[in-house]
């Protein structure tokens, strides 16, 4: 695969419509955890495993630029990959898309830290951790652009 990236694929329930009419803002940061969790179990990454020993991912911070809404019934792709990681943290990237009008509806960017859950601080990734970490250092095309990749 030339690309190291992951798709989530999610349509917009209606409890995640606000009064506003369009989906809240704080869904769209739920769904870039979701796709981050699933991304790094498609690689191999065993989260349980590294919870009950103690130790997981926890978010340092984000940066969220929204661009346009999203609304009831919508089909979306939350595309995400890791351009960078050192060693206690990595930092990845999203786009939340409308790929039925390719829009773009939000760019995310997240700095995620391996942490020592029980000392409270963070800690070098372990091997397995580093081995589940597959480096984009080009983002990698919008979801419309490669219908075949994924």
């Amino acid at each position: 695969m030339p690309y190291a990236f992951f798709d989530l694929h999610h349509t917009v329930a209606a409890d995640e419509i606000d009064a506003q009419q369009h989906v809240h803002n704080l869904r769209y940061l739920q769904w870039t955890l979701w796709a981050a969790r699933d991304h790094s179990a498609a690689e191999g990454w065993d989260a349980a495993a590294a919870l009950k020993a103690g130790f997981g991912w926890v978010v340092r911070g984000h940066d969220i630029t929204y661009r346009a809404a999203a609304l009831g019934g919508d089909e979306l792709i939350i595309r995400t990959w890791i351009p960078s990681w050192n060693r206690y943290s990595c930092q990845r990237h999203y786009t939340v898309t409308r790929p039925s009008d390719q829009t773009i509806l939000a760019k995310v960017q997240t700095r995620w830290v391996f942490v020592d859950l029980n000392r409270h601080r963070a800690v070098e990734i372990p091997p397995d951790a580093v081995a589940a970490i597959r480096v984009c250092e080009t983002p990698p095309p919008l979801p419309w652009a490669n219908s075949n990749d994924s």
